[in-house]
């Protein structure tokens, strides 16, 4: 079904839904991108933490170097005090000091004594200064642990510099000057300060080789994950995304064949199998879609299906001749719009919408409407409407039209039709006649010629030559009351003046089927509302199908009996013939359907046309078949509520029944 609008447009791949343009929505509309973001992000971190831990690394090799080197120098110069003490060099010890202080690296070199006094140093300002601060918590008296060397570091500006305490232990041969060591473990302490060093920077130790190894490591990892990325995981899906794109595009051929056994080519390999069935699927549906469109232009009658949006989804040839369009001139516009020229839906005051009544009640709707074609002409149609229901509980509208002018000429035609059927009896009705005339008149030329007949025979004989005329103009009047147009009004019908005249079209059928004739409950002055025409095409109808019931003779039952409190009155059509079927039944005021006991095939228009003539004239038809016991149609007239002048028709009470 051809929808009313056209489909959304899928969104681009390069734009998702929801979100503007830019940097973000460009990464954002990749998963390429995303990953190998995400992997520049932890290269970043990975590159920063290994940074963090090599500076770490070089700060305490730094360190630790430097304090092996402060050590080694302290122990060096220890002994060379030892022997300046025990030789009671004190110019010495200072020539020591000085060049202690000239070491590369050192600042300042003191030597303390236990109280914190500097007895030597490198500088000569700096003696007999208090060193307490750089002795605080060392234990330099007795009873305490042999100290060990103290090293301590300063923050600056930019560096560090290193301070070491190295306490010179007391030894026995120093005990003359010291005293025991057990008293005075230590003699003095070495004070050392070192110049600022830069402990933050890398260096060229081993943890820049640590950097360089981790970042190389790390680009060559980056590198390689890039690589896989892209190969393994971004390129199969760059393919199944633009496949997909292709596919929502309309482009159903669209496939990734991909052979990968990972996941992501089973993925693509069910995105195939997907794309295989919807392209089976959807052309399954464009094959029933014009299979559909064949089947509704192949009918006579304009069609439409209409949604609830008064959008037409769904039309045939017939209609869009009938207005003078183009069919994509009509598929998916309004039908006020296409049928009416109007902008909004016809106003439900005004006349009877289909559409809008299938809305108020789900039920088959009758409508006469006048419609505008293309080239500003209007047409007057006849519409039958009935609702439908889809699995997506949307009521659609189904209209089959008939111009009024093709509805006059079908129902004249099916008229002309039945007269046809009846030729064997009008044959029969007129041929006796005639041949009656032809004796008489063959007998009054013979006495005539001899001059041997009385005036009183000829006589005789020329009234039985008027009667038979006579009979002749009542078979053609009859003929032609049958074929005369309906009438766009009701008027009273005489119903023993219309069933006598079609009783005697049908005398001669009745006789050569072997079928009697039961009348009862009709009376002479009995008068029903329609049009004498079709009431008579109505009675033939059902009457001739009695009769093709019974092709081994059987009974025809006409009955009449007052219904409604005497407003209406029921007849009642009914044979012994075999009956209809009972699946037959729903289908028989359809349109071109027929059954026929007897073999010959019918128009399937005489049923169909008797319902619609008895619905016109406010009557019904109905129908009752109990299988095996024949069929009883019973037509419902309404009486007219006046009588009609004095013109009897004949008396079917004293028809003889054939």
């Amino acid at each position: 079904m051809t929808a009313s609008t056209a489909p959304d447009t899928p969104p681009s791949a390069d734009t998702p839904p929801g979100r503007g343009g830019g940097l973000r929505a460009w990464i954002a509309s990749s998963l390429s991108r995303q990953l190998t973001l995400g992997l520049v992000v932890a290269l970043l971190l990975s590159a920063g933490l290994l940074t963090a831990l090599a500076l770490a690394v070089s700060r305490g090799a730094v360190r630790a170097e430097h304090e092996a080197a402060a050590q080694r120098m302290a122990h060096l110069f220890e002994a060379s005090l030892h022997n300046a003490m025990l030789k009671r060099d004190l110019d010495g010890l200072s020539t020591i000091l000085s060049a202690l202080g000239q070491v590369p690296g050192v600042t300042q070199a003191r030597l303390a004594e236990p109280r914190g006094t500097v007895r030597f140093a490198s500088r000569p300002q700096a003696v007999g200064g208090s060193a307490g601060e750089q002795l605080a918590g060392l234990c330099l008296t007795a009873g305490c642990a042999p100290p060990t060397p103290r090293l301590t570091w300063y923050p600056g500006e930019a560096s560090e510099r290193l301070h070491i305490a190295y306490p010179v232990l007391n030894q026995a041969r120093c005990a003359g000057c010291h005293g025991a060591p057990a008293q005075h473990p230590v003699n003095g302490v070495l004070l050392l300060d070192f110049a600022p060093v830069a402990t933050t920077g890398l260096g060229q130790g081993p943890a820049w080789l640590l950097l360089a190894v981790g970042l190389l490591s790390l680009g060559l990892f980056a590198a390689l994950m890039s690589l896989t990325l892209r190969r393994r995981v971004g390129r199969p899906l760059g393919q199944l995304a633009r496949a997909a794109d292709r596919l929502a595009g309309g482009e159903l051929a669209a496939r990734v064949d991909s052979r990968a056994p990972d996941e992501l080519g089973r993925v693509s390999r069910s995105f195939d199998r997907m794309a295989e069935r919807i392209d089976h699927t959807v052309g399954a549906l464009r094959e029933e879609r014009r299979f559909l469109q064949t089947l509704i232009d192949a009918l006579p009658d304009p069609v439409l299906v209409i949604g609830p949006d008064f959008r037409i989804r769904l039309a045939n040839q017939a209609y869009a001749r009938l207005l003078g369009h183009e069919m994509p001139a009509v598929i998916g516009q309004c039908c006020h719009r296409v049928g009416r020229g109007l902008n909004e839906p016809c106003p439900s005051t005004l006349l009877t919408c289909p559409v809008a009544e299938m809305r108020l009640r789900p039920e088959p709707v009758h409508s006469l409407m006048t419609l505008r074609r293309a080239d500003g002409g209007a047409v007057e149609v006849d519409i039958e409407a009935a609702p439908f229901t889809t699995g997506g509980a949307e009521r659609y509208t189904v209209e089959v039209m008939r111009p009024l002018d093709r509805s006059i000429r079908f129902s004249q035609q099916q008229r002309l039709s039945t007269i046809g059927l009846l030729a064997n009896g009008v044959a029969h009705e007129i041929h006796n006649p005639l041949a009656s005339i032809r004796l008489a008149l063959q007998a009054c030329l013979r006495g005539l010629r001899d001059g041997d007949m009385p005036s009183e025979e000829l006589i005789d004989y020329l009234r039985l030559v008027d009667t038979e005329i006579d009979r002749c103009v009542l078979t053609t009047q009859r003929l032609l009351q049958m074929s005369q147009a309906p009438s766009q009004e009701l008027r009273p019908v005489r119903l023993e003046t219309a069933l006598g005249d079609v009783l005697a079209l049908l005398g001669e059928e009745f006789r050569a089927r072997r079928v009697t004739l039961q009348l009862g409950g009709i009376a002479p002055e009995e008068q029903v509302l329609g049009d004498e025409a079709e009431l008579r095409q109505v009675l033939v109808n059902l009457i001739h199908n009695a009769l093709h019931a019974m092709p081994q003779g059987g009974q025809v039952e006409i009955l009449a009996e007052p219904a409604e409190a005497g407003a209406s009155l029921r007849l009642a059509v009914r044979d012994n013939g075999c009956g209809i079927a009972p699946q037959d039944l729903p289908l028989i005021f359809m349109p071109f359907f027929s059954r026929r006991v007897d073999g010959q095939r019918g128009t399937g228009l005489g049923l169909a046309i008797c319902k619609a003539t008895m619905e016109r004239f406010g009557g019904g038809i109905e129908v009752s078949s109990p299988p095996g016991q024949g069929s009883t149609f019973t037509l419902t007239l309404r009486r007219a509520p006046a009588a009609l002048p004095d013109n009897p028709g004949p008396d079917l009470s004293s028809r003889p029944v054939p």
